[in-house]
């Protein structure tokens, strides 16, 4: 009788801890926050010269994206799902650094599945699960 009382109490312990997990994952919206690029999964760091921007407004991002301004069309889930069209931008020239730091920037946010944010981080993440885009809020 004691060891079908402890197996019970595992038992819901588990259940109302799953529930919790499902709340945890629950995601605030992006749309009226502001972002500043802090980090990426590119094998070179981001060059200090350059500054990216992400924007959220209306279903949309814009921002800096190294040399040009850019935007793009993006669908953002509770559950942390992320969704963003082509990006369109600006043709300005720049410096190299800037210009490949602007080109990989743009293809990772493309390419982008899911996010998170945690406190004043937004990470953004590809099809594997992995932080891609890390941000700081501005």
């Amino acid at each position: 009788m004691r060891l079908l009382g402890l197996a019970l109490s595992v038992l819901t312990l588990l259940t109302l801890s799953g529930g919790c997990a499902d709340t945890a994952s629950e995601q605030p919206g992006l749309d009226g926050t502001s972002w500043h690029l802090t980090g990426w999964a590119e094998p070179d760091p981001l060059p200090r010269s350059v500054s990216i921007s992400a924007v959220f407004t209306d279903g949309r991002v814009a921002g800096n994206a190294g040399v040009n301004r850019y935007n793009a069309s993006v669908t953002a889930g509770p559950d942390g799902s992320l969704a963003v069209d082509p990006p369109i931008s600006t043709k300005m020239a720049g410096p190299a650094d800037a210009t490949a730091a602007e080109q990989a920037f743009l293809a990772r946010l493309q390419s982008a599945t899911s996010y998170r944010v945690v406190d004043d981080s937004l990470m953004i993440e590809d099809a594997d699960g992995q932080s891609s885009l890390t941000f700081t809020r501005a």
